[in-house]
């Protein structure tokens, strides 16, 4: 880094606490680790632009592939099996990859009165205090700002921009924060958004949750997240991503998504997490879980000590607690069939086995003729398998059977409540707690059970 990127701020260490403060609590935390989210797969070619100081760079070799104009657009593809990137009018070369965008940040380095370094290459998790009393993050601090200390005035440099990414791809165009990894998968092309957690839940935040839902009910949403990404970060080390940005793991929206509620909420409980037993909780949560929630060995197969199953007085919720599907024979046979259980008539259908809930069905048969002719019977053993098959919001239902007039199966009324599987922390439920009073940390504790709450992404003691 240059000399003229790096700023020496020689402070007293009065002047310190008076001048600088961090961006989320009163004593500096731990700069938080990345998260790599797979953005696009299989793709045949995407395009990007990017605002601010961003340089292109092949991390094949290390080396500088170009710096890069914001605004200007890139053109990424393939061309016998490696990645073809045209720039400024005219193809830039042809690299075997990934070749990754690489953002340059603002960096500055912090010494107390005596020459100890207080802090070294962490504006993003600073701030500064300006002339009106308003706190901004050092790395957007605009030129102007000064500081004060034993050595005299010190101007600190900025221009006040934000460093972003646009990715185009054939589901349109979002902004990202962080750094974007082009590579080559199976013949096509994987775009990667690297960056740190606490921006990566700036995205996530106001996608898995109403943006408008009181501050309590998104700092849990917040947390939830926080550890949910920080287990799969742990589980998926050395793979090339360790996230998607669907559903199947948290909704992603990158910068576009983010609202000022929301950023709040990641900014009031940056670095927090749940702990069980001296590791960390794998959070899952769900939309609805219309009055009750599951144990996890009901719903999926492990057993977890602090997902238990327990009544949800604060759930109910005009949107999905209550619900109806039905189905003929005919589209019976097409869900099994589509599970990976070919049918093609269905003769009947029976709940085996409740949760300990007594809520949601656990075990389900399913009999018929397959596509051969023969006698099938099918046993689906698990609540989320029941779901996810029969394409069902949620594995709390009863079941009505409708015959025809010689008494073979004509078709099924299903009736249910509740959206998702059912373990961790209800949103509805979150928001429906948060509406009576109850704090972050209140409801966090009541829907994973036994957990304790620390900071420093679980390096420090718990809170109080």
């Amino acid at each position: 880094m240059s000399s003229k990127n790096l700023c020496y701020l020689l402070l007293s260490i009065a002047a310190s606490f008076l001048m600088m403060v961090p961006s989320a609590v009163a004593a500096q935390t731990t700069k938080p680790g990345l998260v790599r989210v797979a953005l696009v797969e299989q793709a045949d070619s995407l395009s990007f632009t990017v605002i601010g100081n961003y340089q292109l760079v092949d991390q094949s070799t290390g080396k500088l592939i170009v710096k890069l104009k914001p605004g200007e657009k890139w053109l990424v593809t393939l061309q016998n099996g490696r990645i073809a990137l045209t720039g400024q009018g005219s193809k830039n070369g042809i690299y075997k990859g990934p070749v990754s965008v690489q953002a340059q940040t603002f960096e500055a380095s912090i010494l107390s009165g005596n020459g100890d370094l207080v802090d070294n290459n962490y504006a993003g998790e600073l701030s500064v205090i300006n002339s009106d009393g308003r706190v901004l993050p050092l790395e957007q601090a605009q030129a102007g700002i000064t500081f004060k200390g034993s050595k005299g005035i010190v101007n600190l440099s900025g221009d006040g921009s934000l460093n972003l990414l646009s990715l185009t791809s054939n589901a349109g165009t979002t902004r990202y924060r962080g750094d974007l990894e082009f590579r080559v998968d199976s013949g096509k092309l994987t775009a990667i958004n690297e960056l740190s957690i606490e921006d990566y839940l700036c995205g996530v935040v106001p996608a898995e949750a109403i943006p408008s839902w009181p501050a309590e009910a998104l700092k849990a949403q917040a947390v939830a997240a926080r550890n949910y990404a920080m287990q799969k970060v742990e589980t998926s080390r050395g793979d090339r991503a360790n996230l998607g940005s669907n559903q199947y793991d948290q909704v992603y929206g990158g910068y576009d998504a983010e609202t000022e509620a929301t950023n709040k909420a990641v900014k009031d409980t940056s670095g927090i997490v749940m702990m069980s037993q001296g590791s960390l909780v794998t959070a899952f949560f769900h939309c609805s879980s219309g009055g009750f929630t599951e144990n996890s060995e009901d719903v999926w197969l492990n057993p977890l000590p602090y997902i238990k199953s327990k009544t949800d007085p604060y759930d109910k919720n005009d949107k999905y607690y209550n619900w109806q599907v039905t189905y003929s024979n005919e589209q019976l046979a097409a869900l099994m069939t589509q599970a990976g259980f070919p049918i093609k008539e269905v003769t009947d259908i029976e709940i085996e086995e409740r949760t300990s809930s007594d809520a949601r069905v656990k075990n389900l048969t399913v009999i018929g003729v397959g596509a051969t002719g023969k006698p099938e019977k099918i046993e689906l053993c698990n609540a989320d398998k029941v779901r996810i098959t029969l394409g069902l919001k949620s594995s709390l239902f009863v079941l009505d059977k409708n015959y025809n007039k010689d008494k073979s199966l004509a078709g099924v009324k299903i009736t249910g409540r509740g959206y998702g599987h059912g373990l961790g922390m209800s949103q509805y439920g979150a928001y429906g707690m948060a509406s009576q009073g109850y704090n972050y940390q209140d409801i966090l504790k009541y829907y994973y059970s036994g957990v304790t709450l620390t900071n420093q992404y679980g390096r420090s003691s718990s809170l109080r």
